[in-house]
């Protein structure tokens, strides 16, 4: 993997003139699925350690137990900050397709892959020079931006589904508003 991607070790520590920051930490990514929960932009001064930056296209990979499988590729967000415990990859782009490589390491095989990589009993971690050891498998670039284009549409259609089954407790409470008046 260490030819398909660079880290960003670019960090940054906040102040209270620092308004609205796009902050993620591990409890933001949803395991196995990538996608981000429970988001709100925080001020600085409520982010209390030091954060690595992040713009739109990079990898944030969950270090700390990454068999939780946190994995999420920022195609939302210009520039933010995450926790310490997140690895920020900058993917090559002429090597490797960010969407492709981002699922491609939320699969339960590369999952088990990089478990077996894992030090530390209490604070299970995995370091990035193993990561950037790991062998994956990798088809033409243009084999993956063909695949990446079956995952944007499945992700939007995940994304209507979660819309639409939200919006269930509402119809039912219209329902039973207008019926029971």
């Amino acid at each position: 993997m260490g030819h398909l991607i660079n880290e960003r070790k670019e960090s940054i520590t906040l102040t209270n003139e620092d308004a609205n920051v796009n902050y993620i930490g591990l409890e933001n990514i949803e395991a196995r699925t990538g996608r981000v929960v429970s988001f709100l932009p925080k001020q600085g001064d409520e982010i209390k350690s030091t954060c690595k930056c992040f713009y739109k296209g990079d990898i944030l990979y969950g270090r700390l137990r990454p068999n939780l499988n946190k994995v999420y590729y920022n195609d939302r967000f210009n520039e933010g900050v995450c926790t310490t415990e997140i690895l920020v990859l900058t993917p090559i782009l002429d090597m490797v397709n960010p969407i492709y490589l981002s699922e491609l390491l939320r699969t339960e095989i590369i999952n088990k892959r990089i478990a077996a990589l894992i030090k530390g009993a209490a604070l299970p971690r995995v370091a990035m020079s193993d990561l950037k050891q790991l062998l994956l498998p990798i088809p033409s670039l243009q084999k993956q931006n063909d695949i990446a284009k079956e995952i944007l549409k499945k992700r939007k259609e995940l994304e209507e589904h979660i819309r639409l089954a939200q919006q269930i407790p509402i119809d039912i409470d219209t329902y039973i508003t207008t019926t029971y008046r």
